[in-house]
């Protein structure tokens, strides 16, 4: 069976021949450029190394190292533009935010949000950034059509194409604090302004999906309305503002591409939100994070929702099982997280997040060696 044909089904809720793995097929379930760099020395690979999230500096997995690990997936994303450096330390991206590279950190650090003063009058003055720009889709369509003819990955389009798409970028346009606050006392604003997102990634997903639809096995989207100890929003408040949006672009993404099942990044205790991704058309999960509230038992979560929700995730905790256990642990952790969430189908194993430098290459290796053993089915 080839790999394509094994992530259909499973987000078919089918058993394949065993579960599919995902290494680097999204923006949030590769690693980390560090971790990469460690695991190319381990493996003996020399190779260029690209990245697909540069704000959270994730790599671009490469062919090599994806079967290596009996990786399925294969992501592919539009163009984007550089980053313009403005100092020494200091970039600004295509959206006007403006970042800082610390030499002290793993991460980037947003550092302005140009719609921080933003008031109803003046947000018709923000010049977004053009959807319809030929750059996002030069040779996209080419390489698409390559990928699928010449290799047997199921295709997921994502990356940074639809990042944070209504309620995180948002977010680092106006600035935590402020979007919160307008979520709860400016209606008006959050409206006006959720309605110019949902015409910007409609207007891109019908300039890069379109085309290339028919190749696509999965969409992927990055939105986290969740945090290690409950939601970051109320759910009274998501189902007002946020999930109407939600509904009204992931229905044009599927007109795009209608083949495709979607995918949701949120990551975070996302237990109460499950059900209304279901209703706006979400068909699969990425990831469950497993220390989070209300995310532990991953039974329970297969049991009250896998018959209709692909888990594309958590088949092992990143905050301690994978940095900090034993290769006994890992094998464990992972056999059990199959054991709960692979029967029937639905599931997509990957680790809760992007792997950290913190994750030694030897643990790395016995995560994919150990979803490869155990995730044959039938499941023992």
């Amino acid at each position: 069976m080839i790999s394509r044909e094994r992530v259909e089904m499973a987000l078919n809720h089918q058993e394949a021949d065993r579960v599919p793995i995902d290494l680097g097929g999204t923006a949030m379930s590769s690693m980390h450029i560090e971790t990469y760099r460690n695991v190319l020395a381990y493996l003996g690979m020399r190779e260029e190394i690209k990245l697909v999230d540069q704000f959270q500096r994730s790599v671009k997995i490469s062919k090599e190292v994806n079967e290596r690990f009996h990786g399925d997936t294969w992501l592919v994303c539009p163009k984007w533009k550089p980053w313009t450096q403005v100092s020494k330390d200091h970039y600004v991206d295509e959206w006007g935010i403006k970042y800082y590279d610390s030499p002290d950190s793993l991460y980037w650090h947003i550092i302005e949000n140009p719609l921080s003063n933003a008031t109803r009058e003046t947000l018709d003055d923000y010049v977004w950034p053009d959807p319809y720009d030929p750059q996002k889709m030069e040779g996209l369509e080419e390489e698409v059509k390559r990928i699928y003819e010449d290799t047997e990955y199921a295709i997921v389009f994502g990356g940074f194409g639809f990042k944070g798409d209504l309620f995180d970028m948002p977010c680092r346009l106006r600035g935590h604090s402020n979007f919160y606050m307008d979520l709860l006392m400016d209606e008006e604003f959050i409206n006006a302004l959720l309605g110019k997102f949902v015409d910007y990634w409609s207007s891109l997903a019908e300039t890069t999906l379109k085309p290339i639809g028919k190749y696509i096995t999965a969409v992927s989207f990055n939105d986290d309305v969740g945090m290690q100890s409950g939601p970051l929003i109320s759910p009274e408040v998501y189902r007002k503002l946020i999930k109407p949006r939600q509904r009204e672009f992931y229905a044009k993404v599927k007109e795009c591409a209608p083949k495709a099942k979607l995918v949701l990044h949120s990551c975070g205790s996302v237990y109460q939100f499950i059900p209304d991704f279901l209703e706006i058309g979400i068909d699969a999960l990425n990831p469950i994070q497993l220390t989070a509230k209300d995310m532990s038992d991953t039974g329970r979560l297969k049991k009250e929702f896998g018959d209709k929700l692909t888990f594309w995730g958590g088949g092992c905790d990143t905050h301690k099982v994978l940095p900090n256990g034993t290769e006994v642990d890992i094998r464990d952790e992972v056999k059990r997280r199959i054991k709960d969430l692979a029967p029937g189908g639905g599931f997509v194993f990957t680790p809760v997040h992007n792997i950290q430098p913190d994750v030694s290459p030897k643990n790395i290796c016995a995560l994919y060696d150990a979803a490869y053993e155990f995730g044959k089915y039938p499941i023992v």
